[in-house]
């Protein structure tokens, strides 16, 4: 019998059962791909709406963040060009987070206050500011700034980033460079006017005339040609130090081990600054830089730190005031106008550089005449001299008789009510030029010391006590065109005759 060339059941599937295989397959596949299809247009959808600024304001934590960029210079940025680092991995990385971010905005878990990094390599992609680095000096409120050391060259050991500076620390103004960031960098633990905080880094020296007011007027050359330090008359305008209260760091740590290396800084700053942005302020104190509109009684606390409130007298006699006598009579006193010393800003340190150790072991710092050399010449600080004691020579005089007042006050009798008080008075203003020394105001000590001697002199008749007998110099005059004393307007006692009063 022949062999059959029909091919057996078993070693082909029947046509039909692939037809039901396509049957399912094909549309099965065609419901995939149309799925996957719609997947990735939603998700490019989505991540298009989501890229957008619109979207950040959704979550109202953001809206400070949105109102600022909105009237910013980086307006026509969108926010993914800066938070996110370029090419697709981070824009990924960065699409993530944001998710997180949004699932804990949903989830009610999210701070009032969203933290966000913006690396220098989005700052300094194409296109946007690729060449800041070689753009050199460029002008910060007047004030001539590089960015290539800051952020080529670690700084003090630590390692900036572009938002070190350029940061959201002010409320309503976006990355924008806040100045107490330079003041922490500049002037923390650095001693004035050297290294870092070189006045010169900033500043050039004035060229031009300032009007001190009453006619005055002030240039800086007589100060550079003498040699003298800016902090002789601006050690005022840096005040704090810039320090890190250790609540500040439980603030965000509260594990143990999270403070074991808070004396390293270059960890701590490495961690904090080239690591993550954190801003400055949000672990240190504010160093100020700016006029003080209190500068003597920030001047004498140094001072008072000690002996609080020994040093009022001084302070009342730099500032023209404090005489009792004076206000009564409406006398104007000698303010800024005519008190030099305070017009051009010298504080105490100025002329207090001689330092002594009382018997009781107390530290002193004195008052030196060679200080006065500085901004007056020899004449002048030489008439001054003469003046000076020729008007202290007075005041024992003065003290002597106020005490046989005061005596003469307490025997038995009626006083009336008015000459009590002019007693207090006299007290008063005499104890103010003794204990406030006529050398910090001389202009405005004379005013109080004729007053004294001839109020005193009418309550000593009154009382029928002697009267004092004191020489008393002639007003100092002021030249009205220069910070210097006029020598030849101020007589000397022993050349003008002295006048009794």
């Amino acid at each position: 019998m022949e062999p059959s060339n029909t091919p057996s059941p078993a070693a082909h599937p029947p046509r039909s059962l692939w037809r039901k295989v396509r049957a399912i397959l094909y549309p099965t596949l065609a419901v995939l791909a149309a799925w996957l299809f719609l997947m990735v247009v939603m998700a490019a959808a989505a991540g298009w709406y989501t890229s957008r600024p619109v979207f950040c304001n959704s979550c109202h934590i953001m809206e400070p963040y949105y109102k600022s960029w909105q009237q910013s210079s980086h307006k026509d940025v969108t926010c993914v060009e800066c938070h996110f680092p370029p090419g697709v991995g981070g824009k990924l990385r960065g699409k993530m987070l944001g998710l997180v971010q949004l699932l804990k905005y949903v989830t009610a878990s999210a701070g009032t206050r969203p933290s966000a990094e913006i690396p220098d390599a989005s700052c300094l992609r194409s296109g946007c500011h690729e060449t800041r680095m070689l753009s050199g000096k460029v002008d910060f409120h007047g004030i001539p700034f590089d960015h290539t050391p800051h952020l080529q060259e670690g700084r003090r050991g630590k390692t900036l980033r572009c938002t070190s500076c350029h940061s959201q620390i002010v409320q309503g103004k976006h990355m924008t460079v806040t100045t107490t960031t330079c003041f922490l960098c500049h002037f923390k633990d650095q001693p004035f006017n050297e290294k870092l905080s070189a006045c010169t880094h900033c500043h050039q020296i004035p060229q031009r005339e300032f009007d001190l007011g009453g006619g005055v007027k002030f240039t800086h050359e007589l100060a550079f040609k003498k040699g003298v330090d800016c902090k002789s008359c601006h050690g005022d305008l840096i005040r704090g130090k810039g320090e890190v209260p250790r609540e500040r760091c439980l603030s965000c740590h509260n594990r143990e081990g999270d403070l074991e290396h808070i004396q390293d800084h270059e960890f701590m700053h490495k961690k904090h600054v080239t690591d993550h942005k954190v801003d400055c302020i949000q672990c240190h104190s504010p160093i100020l830089h700016a006029l003080d509109l209190k500068k003597l009684e920030h001047a004498s606390s140094d001072c008072q730190s000690c002996h609080p409130n020994h040093h009022q007298e001084q302070v009342n006699l730099l500032q023209g005031r404090g005489a009792r006598l004076l206000e009564e009579t409406g006398t104007k006193a000698v303010s800024q106008d005519s008190n030099l010393m305070i017009g051009i800003r010298v504080e105490c340190r100025t002329c207090h550089t001689v330092r002594e150790t009382s018997s009781t072991g107390t530290e002193l710092v004195r008052g030196s005449k060679a200080m006065c050399s500085v901004c007056h010449d020899a004449a002048t600080v030489k008439q001054f001299e003469a003046y000076h004691i020729s008007l202290r020579s007075a005041l024992p005089i003065l003290q002597a008789t106020m005490t046989k007042v005061e005596t003469a006050a307490k025997q038995p009798g009626d006083r009336p009510a008015k000459l009590v008080e002019e007693i207090g008075k006299l007290r008063h203003d005499l104890d103010l030029l003794t204990k406030g020394n006529d050398i910090h105001n001389m202009h405005y000590a004379t005013k109080v010391v004729r007053e004294v001697t001839q109020r005193l002199a009418e309550v000593c008749r009154q009382l029928k006590v002697e009267e004092p007998k004191v020489s008393l110099p002639a007003p100092v005059q002021q030249n009205s065109t220069s910070t210097r004393v006029d020598a030849t307007k101020a007589v000397p006692a022993e050349k003008q005759g002295s006048k009794s009063l």
